[in-house]
């Protein structure tokens, strides 16, 4: 094979290293985990060649990702991260109390014991990221708790919508929330679960309702997006975008 050949087959195996999804999942992931603020452009050329794709698979990633209500899409302006408003976060929050009400009532009537064991180490996990105090790990962590109990009813509706409305919480959360609190307290994951595991469901449904309003009463006030994203960090990708 000569070297021009050798080089294109190079390039060629970078540009399909990530599929639609693999971009999709680490999109979807930044923004869940508050990488991506609201309100930050997600540049096409930038992105393609963060990820060595082209613009067409970024522009699919980023159309589905309007249409979970998570990117706004503006013609001749480009794709942004969601700016939720006052009234996003009120609706939010409405669907939430609902929807996981339903959840942990469901959990309370059918749990298994293999997932009281799951949900036990994750709020393991949760401790031990409070107790070394690394908020970026807690913040994912208190997240995946509410979708780790849509899971655990094994209803992929359940586990789908909590899905989207957890990653819109995330965007409120760092728009209107403080940068270095955790909107979600130990003992209140904790006493869900203990609720579900005991099949106290009016008790689990009360604590959730409670949790939630909590959470909703911790957002305060905006926090403004800043500075040039570096896409390449952010998604844990390395080496130079390829020329040509």
């Amino acid at each position: 094979m000569s070297s021009g050949s050798t080089s294109a087959a190079k390039l060629g195996a970078v540009t399909t290293q990530y599929s639609t999804q693999d971009i999709y999942q680490r999109v979807y992931a930044a923004i869940s985990e508050r990488k991506l603020l609201p309100g930050t452009k997600l540049s096409e050329e930038r992105l393609a060649a963060a990820f060595h794709v082209s613009r067409t698979r970024i522009r699919e990633v980023l159309f589905r990702l309007s249409q979970e209500l998570i990117v706004e899409l503006h013609p001749n302006r480009g794709a942004f991260i969601t700016s939720p408003t006052r009234e996003d976060m009120q609706q939010v929050f409405q669907v939430r109390r609902a929807l996981e009400r339903g959840i942990v009532t469901d959990l309370c009537e059918s749990v298994s014991a293999e997932a009281i064991q799951a949900l036990q180490r994750h709020l393991e996990l949760e401790a031990q990221a409070r107790e070394r105090g690394d908020r970026a790990a807690l913040a994912q962590l208190t997240g995946e708790f509410h979708l780790r109990l849509a899971e655990a009813t094994g209803n992929r509706l359940f586990a789908d919508n909590l899905r989207r409305l957890v990653a819109l919480t995330g965007l409120i959360i760092t728009q209107y929330g403080a940068a270095d609190s955790s909107a979600c307290a130990g003992h209140e994951h904790t006493g869900i679960v203990r609720a579900i595991q005991e099949g106290r469901a009016e008790d689990a449904a009360q604590q959730m309702q409670a949790h939630l309003r909590h959470v909703e009463d911790s957002i305060k006030t905006p926090h403004e997006p800043g500075g040039e994203i570096d896409f390449a960090q952010i998604f844990g990708l390395k080496g130079p975008a390829p020329r040509g």
